[in-house]
């Protein structure tokens, strides 16, 4: 037995083929060894063969999908984008070739590069709204697919389009859209010569192809519109040279992955000024802070369009908006001792412009980059993923979850500044980030509790902050995510805003309330025991119903225990207790009520050590 155990092994380790396997199965079964014993061997070694080969498969696909991403940051032409893109679809699917179709102003899809055709009939060929896969593709924002598309009734079609087809013997086609900001800018499809169907795993490569591809091709865009208005820019007079300058520095900034501090820098070499980014919610990017009060924020109504200029102190300022195709996204401030002529306000505006496309390229990069990492985490927090998945899943993406040894959970329903601040934080520190309903859950692998709680704290988030330390693996970091989950919540449900908490700060009373809308807590403390409440405030210092009540009931309304926890005379607490049965009613000391009331007491006396 140990023997044939080895000749398995042996065969195992050298990645068989199929026929290999099978050869050994009949030379074992020859050599007359046990044949259930055989042939469950064999069953085995075909279910580790498949999975290996599958692993591999997978780990090869991730590769290439990182690698195509390094390769497409370095292309600022939109041509060398598509081309490399198409090709690599074309190798990871095993298709006999791919195509992509750009979306016009006329909302024409028009196909620009193909991979693998036997002729140039595909290239070039435009299609009307709703016409053909890639039509159909649009128009449903969503992965399409056929296995016969020249026999495919549910297909539109044009001369145009057939002629091709039948020209370059189209069978299976996929295709799937590309979108940046919600918006479409095309559709990646890969097709066979043979019908095809086209698998769930084939759909998700292609996908994530796409995304790579919808945010490269708009970053070319963006940068080829950059240096065409530089070469305008370069004719005319001192301002003219002087813009043209700007520009061309501000571009070589960002083409060289600078970033706003990097612009910002390069805006006031040029005009002298102190320059400052802010974001759409006032708060600082870039360069010094900014005492004076904005003249918008995102919260302001209408959309800024226009600089303004305003005096703070001894000193001249004017604040351009940044605004990108999404609407405004920030400020460029820049203030002087003296007035600025228009000249600088122009320069400036080129910097405001710069500004919006550096905002642009990172938010691009940020939502790839926070959707794959938000996915990855999404599944690492769901009990239903199988752990030893997550966990390769995790690390494929660069995270190792035993690095893992803290998170924090947001309360963002009321803002959605809450959402901006934590990916930028997440993006500042590789940290990793995830939405869940209204809660968002962020972590720093490598960074522990107290260091965690230092950094969130620094955000000062308008929502709450629920704290937890993780040991090592997906299991206690699924423990923690509910520990700091519910902290959040009972902070919600306690009325405290902006409060960073860890359990042990909440005790058990984190498991209360865990489903409470807003000030929840609070309603049920008010109606319960308001009238304690506002009694004690009434009386200032000298304001001590409630915790006489407090203590009474934790000595199970037992007198003298309760006079000696309190230190005080017989006729003292009954008193207080007669004063009680006139604010909470006769009744309050049998047990329902009692429990209600004791219950309330103690969440009053949490909040207010949060507060």
């Amino acid at each position: 037995m140990h023997t044939t155990e080895n000749r398995w092994l042996r065969l195992l380790s050298e990645a068989p083929s199929p026929d290999e396997i099978d050869a050994l199965r009949l030379a074992l079964l020859g050599e007359g060894r046990a044949v259930e014993e055989v042939e469950d061997c064999a069953a085995h070694a075909r279910e580790i063969l498949r999975r290996m080969t599958r692993q591999q498969r997978e780990s090869a696909e991730l590769s290439a999908l990182n690698d195509l991403a390094r390769r497409l940051g370095a292309l600022t032409a939109s041509s060398g984008v598509l081309r490399e893109v198409a090709a690599h679809a074309r190798r990871l699917l095993s298709v006999d070739l791919a195509y992509i179709m750009v979306l016009h102003d006329d909302q024409r899809l028009r196909i620009e590069t193909v991979d693998g055709s036997m002729g140039s009939t595909l290239r070039g060929i435009e299609l009307e709204s709703g016409a053909g896969l890639g039509g159909l593709v649009l128009r449903s924002g969503a992965p399409q697919s056929t296995v016969r598309y020249r026999e495919d009734p549910a297909i539109a079609r044009t001369p145009a389009v057939d002629s091709a087809a039948a020209a370059e013997q189209l069978g299976g086609i996929l295709g799937v859209p590309m979108i940046v900001d919600d918006e479409p800018v095309g559709v990646l499809l890969a097709a066979d010569r043979s019908p095809r169907q086209f698998t769930d795993r084939e759909v998700e490569l292609l996908a994530a192809l796409a995304a790579h591809a919808a945010v490269a091709l708009r970053n070319a865009a963006l940068i080829a519109d950059l240096r065409e208005a530089n070469l305008t820019l370069r004719r005319g007079d001192s301002l003219a040279r002087a813009e043209a300058q700007l520009r061309d520095r501000l571009t070589d900034v960002v083409v060289g992955g600078g970033g706003y501090r990097e612009v910002a820098r390069a805006i006031t070499g040029a005009t002298g000024l102190t320059v400052s980014v802010l974001d759409a919610h006032g708060d600082l990017v870039a360069g010094p802070e900014c005492v004076h009060p904005l003249p918008w924020t995102s919260e302001t109504s209408g959309e800024p369009q226009a600089p303004r200029r305003f005096r703070h102190d001894d000193r001249h300022g004017v604040a351009l908006p940044v605004v990108v195709r999404g609407g405004h996204t920030g400020s460029l401030v820049a203030t002087g001792e003296h007035a600025f002529p228009d000249e600088h306000v122009r320069l400036l505006s080129i910097g405001a412009v710069t500004v919006a496309l550096v905002a642009a390229l990172e938010r691009s990069v940020l939502e790839t980059q926070l959707r794959t990492r938000g996915e990855v985490l999404t599944s690492l927090l769901s009990a239903e993923a199988d752990e030893a998945g997550v966990r390769r899943r995790a690390l494929g993406a660069g995270m190792d979850v035993d690095s893992v040894a803290a998170l924090a959970v947001v309360d963002a329903r009321d803002t959605d500044h809450t959402a901006d601040q934590i990916a930028r934080l997440a993006q500042e520190t590789s940290g990793w980030s995830a939405q869940l309903g209204d809660q968002i859950t962020f972590l720093v692998p490598g960074v522990g509790l107290a260091e965690l709680r230092a950094l969130v704290e620094a955000r000062g988030l308008a929502g709450p902050v629920g704290l937890a330390a993780c040991g090592r693996g997906v299991a206690e970091i699924r423990r923690a995510h509910r520990e700091a989950r519910q902290t959040a919540t009972m902070l919600r449900a306690l009325g405290r805003p902006g409060v960073v908490a860890e359990p042990a700060e909440l005790g058990a009373y984190r498991s209360l309330f865990t489903q409470a809308g807003t000030d929840e807590a609070q309603v049920f403390v008010r109606t319960t025991v308001g009238p304690l409440l506002d009694h004690d405030r009434a009386r200032g210092r000298g304001g001590d119903l409630a915790a006489t009540v407090s203590a009474y009931l934790a000595n199970a309304q037992h007198h003298a225990r309760t006079c000696s926890d309190l230190h005080i005379h017989a006729n003292t607490l009954y008193q207080r207790l007669n004063r009680a049965d006139e604010l909470l009613g006769a009744g309050w000391r049998g047990a329902d009520r009692a429990l209600d009331i004791q219950l309330a007491l103690r969440l009053h006396e949490l909040a207010s050590r949060l507060a």
